[in-house]
Order: C-alpha cells, then sequence, then structure tokens
C-alpha cells in the first residue's frame, strides 16, 4: 500500500530508460528533463521525455458495515473475490452413501404409528363416558367411527392446549384454556351455544368419581380422553338439545363440518418434523455438536427421578436450562419452552397409568431444543431479522 501522494517510474529494458504505454503517462518539462535512477548502487543521469505516474489518493472503505461492497464499487462492477470450489475426487463423490433417516440421530423416535393410534383411541374411548350419553347402539357406534377418523388430529390438538394450558408440570386443559379452543374454533357462538351453556358442559366433562380420580388426572382440567368426551356433550347442547338434529350421530358431524373439521386439520406435529427438523442437515448439526448436547442434557436431569429409576429431564429442568442459555426474550417465553417440550415428548397409549409423558429422554430433548431454536430464530439462518420480518409482512 502506497501513502497518499504522487508516484513517477519508469522503465529499463536493454539498458534503455522508457515508460510504458499501457500506464498513466506524463510529459517531462524539456528544462529540467533530466532524472537520476539507481544502477549498479550508483546514481545515473539519464535523461528522458516521458514517465509513468500514479496518484496514490487517501484510502476508502470498500466494505460497509454488513461487509457487503460499498455502492462504489458496485456501481464499477467490482465483486467480492469468489473463493475456488474445493475439488472432491468423483470416486469420493460417488461413494457418499445417500441420507437416510434409519442410520440418523433421529432414528430412535418413535413415529406415532396407525396401530399406535388405535390403541390409543380405544383407551380414551373406553374412558369416557360417552356410553352412558349416548343410549342407542347404532348411534354409539356411529360416535365412534366419527371420533376415530378424527382422532389422529383431535389428539394433536389436545396436546397442544394441554401444554399451553397446563397449571402444573401435569398436562391438561383448565377452563380458560377450553374456551379459548372452542372460541378459537368457533364452537362458542352466543347464539345457539352460550357462555354459561358451555361452563355446564365442562364441569359435568370433568367431573370425576372417588375410584376415577388419579394425580395425572388434575381437578378443574380435562385430560386427553375428557376432551374427546366433551366434544359429544357440546354436539348435544349444540344440535340435539336445540332440535337441530335428532340423533347424536347427526349432532357430532355437523359440529365437525361446522366447526371443528377445519379448525383440527391445522394441528399436525409431525409436519414440523418432516419439514423442518428430519434431514440430513440438521442430522450433521446434531452430530457435530452432541458432546455439547449430551453434557447440557446429562448436567439437567434427575430431579424428580426416583431411586433405582432410569434418569430424565423433567419440565422444571429444561425450563431452568434454557434460562441458562440466556434465549428467553420477547419472541420466545415459558409458554415456548414448555411447548416445545410436550410436541417433542413420544405418544403414549395410556397417559393415566404411567408418568413417561413428563420424563423426557435424550432423543427427546435434541427435538425440544430443535424445537426452542426454531421458535429463537425469527428469521431463516443467515438473513437478518429485521429485513425477513418486512418481507413476510408484504
Amino acid at each position: 500500500m502506497a501513502p497518499p501522494t504522487k508516484f513517477n517510474y519508469l522503465f529499463s529494458v536493454d539498458d534503455q530508460q522508457t515508460h510504458a504505454e499501457d500506464h498513466l503517462i506524463e510529459e517531462i518539462d524539456p528544462s529540467n528533463s533530466q532524472i537520476k535512477i539507481m544502477k549498479d548502487g550508483n546514481k545515473k543521469a539519464v535523461k528522458v521525455e516521458f514517465l509513468n505516474k500514479f496518484d496514490a489518493v487517501q484510502p476508502k472503505a470498500v466494505l460497509d458495515e454488513d461487509f457487503r461492497p460499498v455502492e462504489e464499487l458496485v456501481d464499477l462492477g467490482i465483486k467480492p473475490r469468489i473463493a475456488d470450489e474445493i475439488y472432491i475426487p468423483p470416486e469420493i463423490l460417488a461413494a457418499k452413501p445417500e441420507w437416510k433417516f434409519a442410520v440418523s440421530i433421529f432414528k430412535d423416535y418413535k413415529v406415532d404409528s396407525q396401530a399406535l393410534l388405535d390403541r390409543c383411541f380405544e383407551v380414551d374411548f373406553e374412558g369416557t363416558r360417552i356410553a352412558k350419553i349416548v343410549k342407542n347402539e347404532e348411534d354409539l357406534k356411529s360416535v365412534r367411527d366419527t371420533l376415530h377418523k378424527i382422532y389422529k388430529n383431535l389428539k394433536e390438538c389436545y396436546k397442544y392446549y394441554a401444554a399451553i394450558g397446563a397449571p402444573s408440570e401435569i398436562w391438561s386443559i383448565p377452563m380458560n384454556t377450553y374456551t379459548e379452543f372452542c372460541s378459537s374454533a368457533g364452537v362458542i357462538d352466543g347464539k345457539i351455544l352460550k357462555l354459561s351453556d358451555f361452563d355446564r358442559i365442562f364441569i359435568a366433562t370433568y367431573t370425576r368419581t372417588e375410584k376415577e380420580k388419579n394425580s395425572r388426572n388434575p381437578d378443574r382440567a380435562l385430560v386427553r380422553y375428557q376432551f374427546m368426551e366433551g366434544l359429544v356433550r357440546i354436539a348435544d347442547q349444540k344440535y340435539l338439545g336445540t332440535g337441530i338434529t335428532n340423533n347424536y350421530k347427526d349432532a357430532l358431524k355437523q359440529l365437525i363440518d361446522d366447526n371443528l373439521g377445519a379448525f383440527l386439520s391445522k394441528f399436525d406435529h409431525q409436519k414440523w418434523r418432516v419439514e423442518k427438523y428430519w434431514n440430513e442437515a440438521v442430522d450433521t448439526v446434531l452430530k457435530s455438536y452432541l458432546p455439547i448436547l449430551k453434557g447440557a442434557y446429562k448436567k439437567n436431569i434427575g430431579l424428580r427421578t426416583l431411586p433405582g429409576q432410569r434418569k430424565f429431564m423433567c419440565l422444571e429442568e429444561f425450563h431452568r436450562l434454557m434460562g441458562d442459555c440466556g434465549i428467553f426474550n420477547d419472541n420466545l417465553t415459558d409458554r415456548d419452552a414448555t411447548l416445545a417440550f410436550s410436541l417433542s415428548m413420544m405418544t403414549q397409549t395410556d397417559e393415566l397409568q404411567s408418568d413417561r409423558i413428563y420424563q423426557m429422554q435424550f432423543i427427546e430433548f435434541l427435538e425440544a431444543f430443535a424445537r426452542v431454536a426454531d421458535k429463537y430464530s425469527a428469521s431463516p439462518y443467515g438473513t437478518n431479522d429485521v429485513n425477513y420480518f418486512y418481507s413476510m409482512k408484504d
């Protein structure tokens, strides 16, 4: 780099001094055309008519604060140097195996198979009092079949609201959250079904006998099987009790057609896994940071573990870890962390006979951590948060 000033220079070719025609040229004053050059360590006077010149100006920034070329350089068509691609021999490229779920870090996660969903439905339906509500056997069979068809999305919907509404670490839906669900789905319209009607339905649904009481089934809140039963009671009140229909089959079908069908279809937690999580890129990142992630998990487990039991991470420990990471902000709250925890837990057939749905294992922790990271990052990796926000608004 030259200091900001003017320079003159020439070239020597076969002991003759000359200038370059393709460089900037300056004509020498004839009265002062002799210059001195160094030759063999001695100064020598030579006479020339022209010299090349170079004006070194004050250096300017070539990159802005975002490390992009400044506007003047862009206008001149100057671009940053592009790194050469790393050459990978064809035989190595050909040897690279295709990425498969079966050999990924996600392979031990048990997906909701149809067989598992069928078992869950059987357990939940048997736990309800629907058979006591719907007296006609043919009508009861139709109601059962209808609920079975929507069960997958119904279960996913329950999992969401049970996480955001749970007053403690026991997944359940209290009255205010159930009201939020019914309002969002358009079930409560203030005309056919009023809020006062809804209150009576909710109380009738969660009321249990002493025999039915269970620590995993909190009072004044709905668990999974009661969430399904509540829909039948709502259909009864809204359509059968008002004379719009004359049987439970049609009442439940109309409730689904009018309100629940489109709303429940939005709940598909597997979609996030397929579209964002279960892929080679995420698999590579998680494997790269596996020692750190394992260390973080092992350091935050055991709070609720009983003697002789396999250690697990509970919701409190997950919250504590997220807090220690300092990631809670206006975009990511405690509620988001709770939701990430719940949605990452593998489905259990009977949620009332086991605490497994509260005991996070490492494979589930990886997903919960990824869900939190996805929520924490307002924009895709490599993009500006503010620019991305306004582009989404457009």
